[in-house]
């Protein structure tokens, strides 16, 4: 599969490293666990998403990976649940609406996710206020520390528990 410009600029933002055992919100087909793989062969991923074609489609792409016990993908909605059976130290979405559009209706299930310290990461291809406020607010308003990151092609939020 072709991975998309702003996929890698995102995963290269995100910088997985060796070993990492990470989870993805909202996979799709699941280009950004391909691109992280090639970053970071020996890296765990849990990926959920909530479009059973995606995920369908995501399995396929990955299917080297996922029988070598590297990734899960399944169909999951963060809004209802952990992205992952085991706390992760860090986890990433890319270009996921709800993080904006229904702002801390995913803190306690990303709480879950993550341990103690833990970082999410949330990426976009384009910053905007619009965007970037409303998330800023409700994860400050749950407690967690929020700083911005940038690079060529990608921007984005780490929230922090």
């Amino acid at each position: 599969m072709v991975v998309s410009r702003r996929i890698l600029d995102a995963i290269t933002l995100f910088d997985p490293q060796p070993g990492e055992e990470l989870f993805e919100i909202g996979c799709g087909t699941g280009q950004a666990i391909e691109a992280l793989l090639t970053r970071a062969p020996d890296a765990r991923i849990d990926a959920i998403d909530r479009s059973e074609k995606a995920v369908a489609r995501a399995l396929e792409v990955n299917r080297d990976a996922v029988a070598r016990g590297r990734v899960t993908i399944a169909v999951g909605d963060i809004e209802h649940g952990p992205a992952t059976k085991r706390p992760r130290r860090r986890g990433f979405a890319i270009r996921v609406n709800t993080f904006w559009t229904r702002p801390g209706i995913a803190i306690p299930s990303l709480a879950a996710s993550l341990r103690p310290g833990g970082e999410l990461w949330i990426l976009y291809d384009t910053r905007e206020a619009k965007i970037e406020q409303p998330i800023k607010r409700s994860f400050t308003a749950a407690g967690w520390s929020v700083r911005r990151v940038s690079g060529p092609g990608a921007f984005g939020l780490v929230c922090s528990r």
